[in-house]
């Protein structure tokens, strides 16, 4: 960058490759927190990882578990890439009410990015505690679902291909599972569940390194092969 602000080559701002949009949605902050309760970012349109959730650590090349929880603006189409990203305009559908994260982000210079990415994240609670009965649904299912629970049970081991706390782990996805059903059936939109509750148990359980196998009308656990 240039005493001018005018990149070499011709570059200037933001160019429009769509590298940062297709590496995932941003990582929300309090100051996004009024886009959010406005409408102008649906909360369909986010997902919850919660603490003690195995995230990729990308120095280290290893998972590695959250120490608090971030709310994210989700993926679409399977892959990581901001559900708000038009690829064929090269563009930010919601442009003119982008998250902090994306306003911050210049990829030529990481360093305003670097400020604000660990510094005070939106969370659930800053969203959901005043709605009537949700809160506390929320807190229940984090009680009972909680990824270091989880983590202790598998880490008791297996002996003769099953885990000692196959038990309890199941226990724990069937939870999980059926209280996304209950939500549905109440009249829930199924695309909040992965902001209100995070991700299914059964779909983030191989970060533990099992497999969720039916056996006839049972599920068991193995360890991935």
């Amino acid at each position: 960058m240039t005493a001018t602000g005018i990149e070499p080559h011709g570059q200037t701002g933001c160019r429009r490759c769509g590298t940062c949009c297709e590496k995932g949605g941003p990582s929300l902050h309090l100051a996004d927190k009024p886009l959010v309760v406005d409408g102008q970012i649906p909360a369909r349109c986010l997902f919850t990882l919660r603490k003690g959730e195995r995230v990729r650590d990308n120095v280290a090349g290893t998972l590695v578990p959250l120490e608090r929880e971030i709310v994210k603006i989700r993926g679409r189409d399977g892959r990581w890439t901001c559900c708000f990203y038009d690829r064929d305009q090269r563009g930010c559908g919601i442009y003119a009410s982008r998250p902090l994260e994306c306003r911050v982000l210049d990829c030529r210079d990481t360093r305003g990015i670097e400020a604000v990415y660990a510094v005070d994240r939106l969370t659930r609670e800053d969203l959901l505690a005043e709605v009537p009965g949700l809160w506390e649904l929320v807190q229940d299912h984090e009680r009972r679902c909680a990824y270091d629970r989880l983590s202790a049970l598998v880490a008791r081991g297996n002996a003769d291909g099953r885990y000692r706390e196959e038990t309890a782990i199941l226990e724990i996805l069937r939870f999980d599972a059926h209280l996304r059903q209950l939500m549905v059936e109440k009249g829930t939109d199924a695309e909040m569940l992965d902001f209100i509750f995070g991700r299914p148990l059964a779909a983030t359980i191989g970060q533990f390194g099992i497999r969720l196998v039916k056996a006839g009308s049972e599920y068991q656990l193995l360890p991935d092969e």
